[in-house]
């Protein structure tokens, strides 16, 4: 149960920040309004998506869900696109807080307590105070101490490491707001630079292995997040520095060691996201990766990394002419840039990155079938909603028939959908699909349309049933040629139902209880 699940220390230490950021009575009114959606029981369906992580749904006007993270408001999210403070996070907080202790005591306290703490503009926009460097060394002597608690050789370490000791660094991140978003991702990245130097010594077991690289891949989102916080800031001058020192932190992140290369991929483009919008420049990054294309151990981390500067530069030839280079599978990147012009809703842009996007996803046989399974679905939901969006119907069909086979339940729907039933009946007859197992709406749609396009599909279902050589077969296959009958006598062509009925007599002549089964059908007598 949630209740059960719940840190009561993780809770006081949300109720700390929220009281940091509230200033009263200028959120009076949320405050109010939020207090009254807990009393009225408008909180609802609240579960844990992570062990720092809370959704819920509020009712208000409308129905509103939102996230609520206990140790960084700014991670949380909620759909009336306030930040970080809205009536529905602290309705969702009072929620969870009434599990721990008195909900009317601890909204007395802030309401008493707040002016004193409220933190000026001055104080917000400052210099920062911290610098990588001593942060880092923080960080070490954190995870010295950490160590003489947790055995690295305990594939559970993956777990410690970012639900334990990742959350120990944020207590001593800096009061500044950019600056402590800094210090969370930096903290983050260390956190995941341990995750990627321990992860190798798992690598003999897949049960092993799949753990600590699922840890791995959850926790990049993490980064995600806290990047998202910064690119929503505007980040002053003053912290120029600090950003690029971020920049040769995730420089030396992309090339450590050979292990978990797509998700040290992934953060890297993450990252500079936010380095870009934060005003940084990408020309000494591009001279700095230059040179590793060299050397065959880095060059496929450095054409990646190239063309995702080309990209956030809106150079996309160049970031074609980069991933061509490369020798190994690119869909999955391809599908981070495709995201971002999906998100930004650059069109244009989209529409040039589709034929290369059409040539990766012959290397899909080469990847697991877990994450083949995951980009097929996400490469036909971005190529839907940009051809929803944009009425180029150019490249969907092309994509389904490309990521054949395993994106026949989608072409099916599409060609139904787009009135193509010949393709939809072909389709069907080189999947080997099983009559019965096909919707009986879609054979009808295509039946009151023109059913003789569905003869060869019957024709094949019978032969199918009888190599089969056995009792059951035979009476589905009877059922089959009742419809085969129905269908030449309606077309007016019921002289070739005679004739293929005889034929398949002569076929099937020692067949004893198949032609059992096709007198039991009265199919004899006509």
């Amino acid at each position: 149960m949630l209740q059960t699940s719940l840190s009561k220390a993780a809770l006081e230490e949300t109720a700390r920040q929220l009281q940091r950021e509230i200033a009263f009575p200028l959120h009076e009114a949320d405050l109010k309004k939020g207090l009254k959606l807990y009393r009225e029981g408008f909180v609802y369906n609240a579960h844990l998506l992570d062990s720092q992580t809370v959704h819920a749904h509020v009712l208000d006007e409308k129905v509103h869900q939102l996230t609520l993270h206990f140790t960084d408001l700014s991670q949380g999210r909620c759909e009336c696109g306030a930040a970080p403070i809205c009536s529905h996070r602290l309705a969702l907080f009072f929620y969870l807080y009434a599990n721990v202790g008195p909900v009317g005591e601890l909204v007395r306290t802030w309401t008493q307590r707040q002016p004193s703490i409220k933190l000026t503009k001055a104080s917000q926009s400052g210099k920062p105070s911290g610098s990588s460097s001593s942060w880092r060394e923080q960080f070490e002597q954190a995870y010295h101490r950490f160590l003489t608690h947790y055995r690295m050789i305990d594939y559970w370490f993956a777990h410690h490491l970012c639900d334990r000791f990742f959350p120990s660094l944020l207590d001593k991140a800096p009061d500044l707001s950019v600056e402590k978003q800094l210090y969370h991702l930096h903290a983050a990245l260390f956190t995941f630079e341990q995750l990627i130097e321990y992860s190798e010594r798992f690598q003999r077991y897949s049960y092993h292995r799949s753990y600590w690289e699922a840890a791995a891949s959850d926790f990049v989102s993490v980064i995600h997040n806290k990047c998202a916080s910064l690119a929503s800031m505007s980040i002053p001058a003053a912290y120029s520095t600090l950003l690029k020192e971020t920049q040769e932190y995730v420089h030396s992140l992309l090339f450590t060691g050979p292990n978990l290369p797509d998700l040290r991929i992934r953060v890297y483009q993450t990252v500079w996201n936010m380095l870009v919008q934060g005003g940084l420049s990408t020309e000494h990054e591009r001279e700095k990766l230059q040179p590793k294309l060299e050397h065959p151990s880095s060059k496929k981390e450095s054409l990646i990394a190239l063309a995702h500067l080309a990209f956030l530069r809106r150079h996309d030839g160049e970031a074609f002419a980069f991933l061509k280079q490369s020798d190994m599978p690119v869909v999955s990147y391809l599908l981070f840039w495709l995201r971002e012009l999906s998100h930004t809703r650059q069109w244009t842009r989209m529409k040039a990155w589709w034929p290369l996007c059409l040539d990766a996803v012959a290397s899909l046989e080469t990847i697991s079938h877990h994450n083949r399974t995951q980009i097929i679905r996400e490469v036909l939901h971005l190529l839907e909603h940009y051809t929803e969006t944009t009425g180029d119907g150019t490249y969907y069909e092309r994509m389904l028939q490309k990521l054949l086979p395993y994106s026949a339940y989608d072409y099916s729907h599409f060609l139904m959908a787009s009135g193509q039933y010949k393709k939809w009946v072909d389709l069907h007859l080189i999947a080997h699909m099983e009559i019965e197992d096909i919707h009986r709406s879609f054979l009808a749609e295509i039946e009151k349309s023109d059913r003789s396009l569905l003869l060869p599909l019957y024709h094949h279902g019978v032969q199918k049933m009888i190599q089969m050589k056995n009792r059951q077969a035979y009476k589905r296959a009877v059922k089959y040629l009742k419809k085969l009958r129905s269908y030449y006598r309606s077309l007016g062509k019921y002289h070739i139902w005679l004739e293929y009925r005889e034929r398949l007599l002569v076929e099937t002549k020692r067949m004893r209880a198949f032609y059992e089964e096709m007198q039991k059908g009265k199919l004899l007598n006509d």
